[in-house]
């Protein structure tokens, strides 16, 4: 069963956003040269699909470009581990995206993180804990095989980078506009039905235990200069936010060129999405991916006349429930993960 809700602000941030309004005659941004977005945008809904089997929830309803996003793994392939009804896990979400593809297949698509992929739990010596850097490792190949097109690095994904093992494979695409690190790119930026998408993220400082030698974390504010040379490059700009919803207001509104903010923050209901005062889209990332965000944009106008502006969209979020399906070498992996997890986890914890 699909349910609707309507496109309006959720209780947290309204103040916030309106306190980042534009007055009355106030200028935005003057250093792009990207037109700035319609004064009315059109319609944006939210959906969000919990029951029924996976051909009732993908959607086909009209889109210019499908933006899956998700977050807060935390180093897991698996599930949430409830006991009641788990959800999540990678085999559901790489079964979901696929069947939507597949539904779609004329319409672009991009797969995002916004943060908080890896564990960065520590053992008494300072140091990521020996199964903590085994999930780790088996995340790298999850994500590797599903397909991400962005990871945002997260403050708790730093230490994790530090210990994943050199195995020869692609780099990952690691995004941020404001860490600093080995392997960290400014942006990415992915071209599908001649749509260019520019991704980047960032993330607050956040709490850790120690420095990550090679690694800095610098305020997130300073993103602009990355989202106005992305505005130069792309059609659709979308910015990935790991705890840092009130830098990624601030950038929004500050800065017209942003299209879409994917915000992750511990999210465990669902939040309609909503028009920032410059016309960005914000949805928000539910927690450990137990429902998978996708956002079906309708667009016009961008880059050399293609596509590009955000006009409205339908954002939708899907349980990833016991009644998806799992797609079959996901699986294989995440039980593969469990096997060498529970080694080590028995070695360092007892049966």
């Amino acid at each position: 069963m699909v349910y609707l809700s309507r496109a309006i602000a959720f209780a947290a941030l309204p103040l916030l956003l309106s306190a980042c309004a534009p007055r009355s005659g106030a200028a935005l941004d003057t250093t792009s040269t990207r037109p700035v977005k319609r004064a009315v945008p059109e319609a944006l809904t939210g959906e969000l699909a919990i029951e029924g089997p996976l051909r009732q929830r993908v959607s086909t309803s009209p889109a210019d470009l499908v933006i899956f996003y998700g977050g807060e793994h935390k180093g897991s392939l698996e599930t949430c581990g409830c006991p009641k009804r788990p959800r999540g896990s990678f085999s559901r979400l790489d079964a979901y995206v696929d069947a939507s593809r597949a539904a779609n297949p004329d319409v672009p698509s991009v797969l995002v993180n916004a943060g908080y992929w890896l564990q960065d739990a520590m053992g008494f010596d300072g140091k990521l804990r020996e199964d903590v850097t085994i999930g780790n490792a088996w995340m790298v190949k999850g994500v590797r095989a599903v397909g991400f097109d962005a990871l945002n690095v997260g403050s708790p994904d730093i230490a994790g980078l530090t210990t994943l093992p050199t195995d020869g494979g692609p780099p990952l695409p690691l995004v941020s506009a404001n860490v600093e690190g080995p392997g960290v790119n400014r942006w990415v930026i992915v071209e599908r039905g001649g749509v260019k998408v520019g991704i980047t993220g960032i993330t607050s400082a956040g709490q850790t235990l120690t420095d990550v030698p090679g690694f800095t974390v610098k305020d997130p504010a300073t993103a602009g200069a990355v989202l106005d040379a992305l505005a130069e490059q792309t059609d659709v700009i979308v910015l990935l936010a790991y705890q840092a919803t009130e830098a990624a207001v601030k950038l929004a509104a500050t800065h017209p060129s942003v299209d879409v903010v994917v915000d992750a923050a511990l999210h465990r209901e669902w939040q309609d999405p909503f028009y920032t005062p410059a016309n960005a889209v914000w949805v928000a990332s539910h927690l450990q991916t137990m429902r998978l965000g996708e956002l079906r944009l309708v667009l016009d106008g961008g880059v050399d006349g293609g596509p590009g502006r955000v006009t409205g969209g339908l954002s939708r979020q899907i349980d990833l429930d016991p009644d998806m399906p799992d797609d079959p070498a996901l699986l294989v992996m995440q039980k593969q993960a469990r096997v060498e997890l529970d080694v080590a986890q028995q070695a360092m914890f007892g049966p």
